[in-house]
């Protein structure tokens, strides 16, 4: 009798360290893989990293629902990332996922166009598991505006990224092609839109100091806009015919750009009717156009907004299209 009983605890004592082993190696396991592999995002990882080609320009509007985040990959290899939605599971995973689809583990050229929370609000979470080169960021004294902005601040200021300030002709020039923002003008200008910001965070301030971005790439452009304002976009217009009309260059990089026809530019404020102006598309005149927007409580893209674009251009939607690219080659501008 007493062997008898020997033999079931033992049995029970083996099940137990079995258990107890499963357990604990399970526990080492996601120790180790969240070393190199963030477990909430194990699904990003699993995906097969596509070819990048170079001398092949790549744009693509993500779909981040009522939030924007744009990737470039740029015909030199190198990544330039526009925003990084709302910040919410979903949508950086939708991040991450498009990025490790495209073999992307560094990030050359990184913008923060807006302190709204669905273009900033993803951004600290990219940079915690993607390298960054140089960051553009806005030019404002009051990183606590938004609880989103000031957490993006927070992340860039201690990524060791190079630091760069968003306004008029900040950018980069690649072999053979570049990009430049064309608004808001220098913090210095104490009557631009960063000067109104600082002084007073109001919605539309905040509308106006968002950046502006103008990329080309042989002989295709295109126009990222932010959450950009009214007052700012019909600035820029103002800014370009004064100069021009003149026999002047408009020369943001110190070069002179033609800004009156545009292969695609974004809808600003996901079609908003305080972010559309029609004297701007009149101007950049766009083939296509791209409106990053999902389920919300303001009815957007709103009337106006799709009237303005729509005498240039039909806009297609992230909301309807998911996730939107072009290609650039030397034959021309492809969407798929």
């Amino acid at each position: 009798m007493k062997a008898k009983r020997h033999k079931k605890l033992t049995k029970a004592r083996v099940a137990a360290i079995i258990s107890s082993a499963v357990v604990i190696a399970l526990f080492v396991s996601l120790v180790i893989t969240n070393i190199f592999i963030p477990v909430k995002y194990i699904t990003a990882y699993m995906v097969a990293a596509g070819q990048r080609q170079k001398g092949v320009l790549t744009v693509t509007f993500i779909d981040v629902g009522y939030g924007d985040c744009t990737l470039c990959e740029l015909p030199d290899g190198k990544v330039l990332l526009i925003d990084g939605g709302d910040g919410s599971y979903p949508n950086n995973l939708a991040v991450l996922s498009k990025l490790n689809g495209r073999g992307i583990d560094r990030i050359d050229y990184l913008f923060c166009t807006s302190v709204l929370g669905e273009y900033c609000g993803g951004l600290p979470e990219i940079m915690r598991y993607k390298s960054v080169g140089k960051i553009f960021m806005p030019a404002l004294k009051n990183t606590y505006i938004t609880e989103e902005y000031r957490a993006f601040a927070s992340a860039a200021e201690q990524s060791g990224a190079e630091i760069a300030y968003s306004c008029f002709g900040q950018g980069e020039r690649g072999e053979d092609y570049f990009f430049t923002v064309l608004s808001p003008s220098s913090p210095q200008n104490p009557q631009g839109f960063y000067a109104r910001l600082d002084s007073s965070a109001t919605a539309e301030n905040m509308l106006n100091a968002s950046a502006v971005i103008w990329l080309e790439y042989a002989g295709a452009s295109f126009a990222f806009t932010s959450s950009a304002g009214s007052e700012a976009l019909g600035q820029i217009v103002t800014n370009y015919e004064a100069v021009t009309s003149t026999g002047g260059e408009y020369a943001p990089m110190g070069e002179g750009i033609d800004i009156t026809h545009c292969s695609v530019a974004s809808v600003p404020g996901h079609g908003s009717g305080e972010c559309t102006n029609a004297r701007w598309y009149d101007l950049i005149n766009p083939s296509s156009a791209v409106i990053s927007v999902g389920e919300n409580y303001s009815g957007y893209p709103s009337a106006q907004a799709l009237a303005d674009v729509g005498s240039c251009a039909s806009p297609v939607l992230t909301s309807v299209h998911g996730d939107i690219t072009f290609t650039v080659t030397a034959e021309g501008v492809i969407m798929s």
